[in-house]
């Protein structure tokens, strides 16, 4: 018999709740992959939406980006300045203004579709997927790699959210840095 994952078609999640829908595998690859890309125009040609047009929009991502990454690193329990996470906090709830979603109701469902086209739609579905998976209780799953020579975005799969690192190479590169740095003290 198969799993809620594999009904659903999402491997990646199989120990994260036995009844994983696909939205929160939606939602969390989106996220992840905006907060992983390297270029904007790459993830944006990737997500199927136009390349961004202008400096401003290559500002807004990278802005927008950071501000994501400083609540991630706050999900993996980095010690953080509460200034720097209200801060963060603060520019993302003005970035929502900046790109809304719109209702789209229907008599057998509903969504939440980007207002803008292009890039900032592209923005405002990011900002959407960070509010369904706070919807889901799956927002504090999505970390930031404690490795040193990482810190990609991650989904904590684990049952009690205590990933550290996003991968078992991560975790054995940060374990033998650890013991390194023991050996040496002593």
């Amino acid at each position: 018999m198969l799993s809620g994952h594999q009904r659903y078609g999402c491997p990646r999640y199989d120990r994260y709740m036995e009844n994983c829908p696909p939205v929160v595998c939606e939602a969390s690859d989106l996220l992840l992959s905006f907060v992983n890309s390297g270029s904007l125009d790459e993830w944006l040609r990737e997500s199927g939406a136009t390349p961004a047009g202008a400096a401003s929009d290559v500002a807004a991502a990278s802005e927008l980006r950071t501000s994501l990454i400083v609540l991630l690193r706050e999900h993996s329990g980095c010690s953080l300045d509460p200034a720097e996470v209200a801060a963060a906090e603060s520019h993302l709830r003005q970035v929502a203004v900046r790109y809304p979603l719109v209702a789209v109701i229907g008599a057998e469902t509903s969504s939440l579709v980007p207002a803008h086209d292009g890039a900032f739609g592209r923005f405002a579905q990011v900002l959407g997927a960070v509010t369904d998976l706070a919807y889901r209780g799956a927002w504090t799953r999505v970390k930031v790699c404690k490795n040193d020579n990482c810190h990609r975005g991650f989904f904590d799969k684990t049952r009690n959210t205590s990933a550290l690192y996003c991968s078992p190479t991560c975790s054995s590169q940060a374990s033998m840095r650890a013991y390194r740095n023991r050996r040496k003290v002593a």
